[in-house]
């Protein structure tokens, strides 16, 4: 399914649309301080505080910056694994193409987590959760 599609998917409303569409970019450039400025401070990201995900975030983007990444290519895929044909995004390293997918749960239009998809990332050498 194209970006664009499953965006649509997750919600009509416009302002929700591009608030998507801002994370997923901050994910593409691996920019972990505007990660910082967009998500929630009441909310915990993969089961952990907010400061925490962003400081996991920063080591993983490391890994592609170390393979000579300077951005994250987006696509979607489907979750075989623990989320039984969910939908994630899957960010694809732009020169060594390691893969890390990410799974968003939503309440109201809203993100309410961000965690990692196991199953669709490849190459990074994360255990699985």
């Amino acid at each position: 399914m194209p970006v664009k599609k499953l965006v649509e998917k997750i919600t009509t409303k416009p302002e929700v649309k591009s608030y998507i569409i801002e994370v997923l970019e901050a994910f593409q450039n691996m920019n972990t301080n505007k990660l910082n400025t967009l998500l929630d401070d009441g909310l915990r990201y993969e089961n952990l505080e907010k400061k925490e995900f962003i400081y996991q975030q920063k080591n993983i983007f490391s890994i592609f910056k170390n393979a000579g990444d300077t951005r994250l290519e987006l696509s979607t895929n489907i979750c075989t694994g623990c989320l039984c044909s969910e939908p994630v995004f899957v960010l694809t390293g732009n020169k060594s193409n390691k893969k890390y997918a990410i799974y968003m749960q939503f309440a109201k239009g809203e993100i309410t987590d961000i965690f990692r998809c196991a199953e669709q990332s490849q190459g990074l050498g994360l255990m699985p959760f």
